[in-house]
């Protein structure tokens, strides 16, 4: 691994790149996943500092007027497919995918002479791509399979097998690696090896509304939490703390906003939501309202109007949800985990809790619920640092300054 150390403003003065970005969804306002707000926060930045961006998306969610994106096709699998299917559909699927991003990149050269591939590490189709297109494709970590293992170690056979090593053995063919948190990086590390390439650690950016007043200005009792209900977001953990919340609290309420993925239960059974919260006491089940999945600007406007954040996750490779948060201006408590512990400074932008621990993030929210000037000073200091580290500007430069060398030195 060949760490990486970000130019000065002068040294970082580079000729326009022409950037192609793949994103699940463009321009991923209808669609709530973090890979698709990062891509679509990246792309603004970098297209207000100068730089050329095509986008390769795996479906449009919304109308746009954007002249530089490309679809994945339709294309139809062979009959041979068609047969495997039945025995290893998660290869078949993978291949046709990246048959479909090899097609959609090379039309990206060919139609606006992209000179650099930035995409996310899922399936190890970044690794497949490099090996058929001439310009330099870089991953970034948004999500290695390594953190939905249901069990510790890494698994030997099965779907889950097979593309933990497609991921980790794409990251040996690419040409630079982006962790966006330290945590990651060294985490991969550990269960994958990295191999000896630039590699940087750098964080998503987010949107700002530098005219909107922080939502921790107000001083209703009402908490969100933005996630799915699985484990790796802890939901369960949410629940668990409100209950605590509610007895001490007679007035707090909590909105829960995101599909339910279920959370794999001892004996093979899912937990999902409608069973957990039917098992709360009467009295807290009816201070819950449940949202559902919600689109980008859904989720935007119910930031407004919640003073206080919950995140809970057992673990987060960046928290795109804790900097959105602090883009609205909420008060955050964080379990202290991954990215989030590298982003919230705990005492001046929010509080960090230790993670799996349900009666901290109810006492940290009744501080919260019993200060109101603690909750506007956090909900402010958060606004103002992550306008001064995440605003996609300043992201944008730093992921130029990372490429640039990778693009130009061939």
């Amino acid at each position: 691994m060949k760490s990486f150390t970000a130019p000065n403003a002068a040294e970082a003065a580079v000729a326009p790149l022409r950037i192609g970005l793949v994103t699940p969804a463009w321009p991923g306002t209808a669609t709530a996943n973090g890979i698709a707000s990062a891509v679509a926060h990246l792309a603004t930045g970098l297209t207000a500092i100068g730089h050329d961006v095509t986008i390769i998306a795996h479906w449009v969610d919304a109308p746009h007027d954007d002249p530089r994106v490309i679809v994945l096709d339709d294309q139809p699998v062979p009959l041979v497919g068609r047969l495997l299917f039945r025995l290893f559909p998660d290869r078949v699927i993978r291949r046709a995918i990246i048959a479909r991003f090899i097609k959609a990149t090379r039309a990206a050269i060919d139609r606006h002479g992209i000179e650099v591939l930035l995409m996310e590490e899922t399936f190890g189709w970044a690794g497949e791509i490099r090996r058929a297109v001439p310009i330099p494709v870089v991953a970034t970590l948004h999500g290695p399979h390594w953190l939905h293992r249901a069990i510790p170690g890494r698994p030997r056979r099965g779907p889950d097998a097979r593309r933990e090593n497609w991921e980790a053995a794409g990251l040996h063919r690419i040409d630079g690696l982006i962790a966006p948190s330290r945590s990651v990086q060294d985490q991969t590390g550990v269960e994958w090896g990295l191999p000896n390439l630039p590699t940087t650690v750098i964080g998503n950016p987010v949107s700002l509304d530098r005219s909107a007043p922080p939502a921790a200005r107000l001083t209703v009792p009402h908490l969100l939490f933005v996630g799915r209900f699985d484990r790796i977001k802890g939901g369960d953990l949410v629940l668990d703390a409100f209950t605590r919340i509610a007895d001490r609290h007679p007035d707090c309420r909590l909105t829960f906003v995101g599909p339910d993925g279920g959370i794999a239960q001892p004996d093979g059974s899912s937990l999902h939501l409608a069973e957990a919260i039917a098992r709360l006491p009467a009295p807290t089940r009816d201070r819950i309202e449940i949202l559902g999945r919600k689109s980008r600007a859904e989720v935007a406007a119910l930031r407004s109007t919640h003073p206080i954040t919950l995140i809970a996750s057992r673990y987060e490779t960046f928290g795109v949800a804790l900097i959105e948060a602090m883009a609205a201006g909420s008060a955050i408590v964080s379990a202290r985990v991954g990215g989030c512990a590298e982003v919230l400074r705990d005492g001046e932008t929010g509080f960090l809790v230790p993670t799996e621990d349900a009666k901290a993030l109810a006492d940290a929210c009744l501080r919260l619920l019993g200060d109101p000037d603690l909750t506007l000073q956090f909900g402010r200091a958060a606004q103002a640092d992550v306008a001064a580290r995440f605003s996609p500007e300043i992201i944008a430069r730093e992921v130029v300054a990372f490429l640039a060398p990778i693009c130009r030195k061939r």
